[in-house]
């Protein structure tokens, strides 16, 4: 299904060109010299579309965690079509490693507890890119076991800590549960039908499509593929005139969690927008009290910056 973008100034969408304009002087104010795009859909057009460090539209930047907001949307699509029956099925229905009375607790984890990063399982994430439980888990020979055998320290559903583990298991639940890997589900039900093109996520041995410690180039999108992913929600699961995504999980993914009131399913809550965030910079922004996705891509760095203010200072402003 052909997809056309529709342009529009800034000004015949209500917005102020003058302040958007600013944006670079606001960069090099702020010496964000790694900000790679900065776009900006309102009203389904698109009016504000920036690109430095010789970026272009057709350029892709590695989304990092945005990749888990994405995983979520996978998750739904699988409830839509009847390949998981509900987000309070224990993981114990897919996973046969969680069935194995190793803690008494893998029977009450939920795949909704995965989706709010309330697995319980335990996790530290050590410094930056350096995280010795990946390490360990890249040097076991089944992952899903690796990832059973740790301790589970908080009863699940109950606490939220950001982690890796929760999306594997997700990751490995679509497989279990469509009989495809992760990356060819999302491939086939959500990026063809959005006219988004993704290199193939790194897999494990025991099958689990994972990308944010993979090769760089296969968790790449351009900053047209994330507003294609903003639309859908901005337009409560329709795309291109296709319903894609249930308005139903929409409404789930973007519900504040009783353990984290700015985390739903995977997605981050703000108070007047939501949206996905990755390492380094990353940013999907829905609006929908304004009609608007933004997105802002940067090259990603140990040190791991954040951009948040150019929306703060330039884009709510205008």
């Amino acid at each position: 299904m052909n997809f056309h973008w529709e342009f529009s100034t800034p000004e015949q969408e209500g917005l102020d060109g003058e302040i958007l304009n600013s944006v670079d002087h606001f960069l090099k104010k702020k010496r964000y010299r790694l900000v790679n795009s900065i776009l900006i859909i309102k009203n389904e057009k698109l009016v504000f579309e920036r690109y430095y460090n010789k970026f272009n539209e057709e350029s892709k930047n590695n989304i990092k965690s945005i990749w888990k907001s994405i995983l979520s949307v996978c998750i739904g699509i699988c409830i839509d079509k009847g390949y998981i029956k509900s987000l309070d099925e224990p993981i114990t229905n897919y996973l046969e490693e969680f069935n194995k009375n190793i803690h008494p607790y893998h029977k009450l984890i939920t795949i909704r507890s995965l989706l709010t990063m309330t697995s319980g399982i335990y996790w530290n994430g050590g410094i930056h890119y350096h995280c010795p439980m990946l390490t360990q888990l890249f040097n076991s020979q089944n992952w899903l076991q690796h990832i059973a055998d740790i301790a589970v320290t908080n009863v699940p559903s109950s606490k939220n800590q950001y982690k890796e583990w929760d999306v594997m298991l997700l990751s490995a639940i679509i497989t279990k549960a469509s009989s495809m890997s992760a990356y060819d589900f999302c491939n086939k039900y959500l990026y063809e039908p959005l006219n988004i093109s993704s290199g193939v996520w790194s897999a494990s041995s025991c099958g689990i499509s994972y990308t944010i410690y993979g090769k760089e180039e296969n968790s790449d999108l351009t900053a047209r593929d994330l507003a294609k992913i903003g639309l859908l929600f901005l337009n409560k699961g329709k795309f291109n005139g296709r319903q894609i995504l249930s308005e139903a999980y929409i409404n789930e993914a973007i519900t504040p969690s009783s353990s984290n009131r700015g985390y739903g399913l995977l997605w981050w809550i703000f108070d007047d927008y939501y949206g996905g965030r990755g390492f380094g910079g990353q940013e999907l922004n829905v609006i929908p009290d304004k009609n608007m996705v933004t997105v802002i891509q940067a090259t990603p760095t140990s040190q791991g910056k954040s951009y948040e203010s150019i929306h703060q200072e330039i884009i709510f402003n205008a």
